[in-house]
């Protein structure tokens, strides 16, 4: 799983085999470890109970959860990703975009053996 993270912007990139793991789990987690000893964890979750992507961070957990209804669609379709603007204050939005995650074209030596290949040609390659 790919975090990037900008100014009020948090993208998520999914591999095949991670795609996977969340249909059947509900949920993935990923992890940096720092030379301090500090870790940073990131978790992306389908909820039965949420209608709307929504995040939560605890302690050094930031938690994007995805609504069982719309992470189906997501997975079992060709849809590319899922996106969403949340408003934190009247001026202010968080936006997330959570992503399949395809192979960078201008990356030869990259291994795309775990990304969504048979749909590339349609899609742009953002790296």
């Amino acid at each position: 799983m790919k975090l990037r993270v900008t100014t009020n912007s948090i993208r998520i990139r999914i591999r095949k085999s991670e795609l996977a793991a969340l249909s059947e789990k509900h949920k993935i987690v990923d992890s940096v470890h720092f030379p301090s000893g500090d870790l940073f964890k990131f978790e992306l979750a389908i909820s039965n109970s949420k209608t709307e992507v929504t995040t939560e961070m605890v302690d050094k957990l930031l938690i994007v959860f995805l609504p069982q209804l719309e992470a189906s669609n997501w997975i079992t379709t060709e849809q590319v990703g899922i996106e969403t603007h949340i408003e934190i204050n009247e001026e202010e939005k968080l936006h997330i975009l959570i992503e399949k995650d395809f192979p960078c074209k201008d990356r030869v030596d990259e291994d795309k053996l775990d990304t969504f290949q048979e749909l590339v040609e349609d899609k742009p390659s953002a790296c």
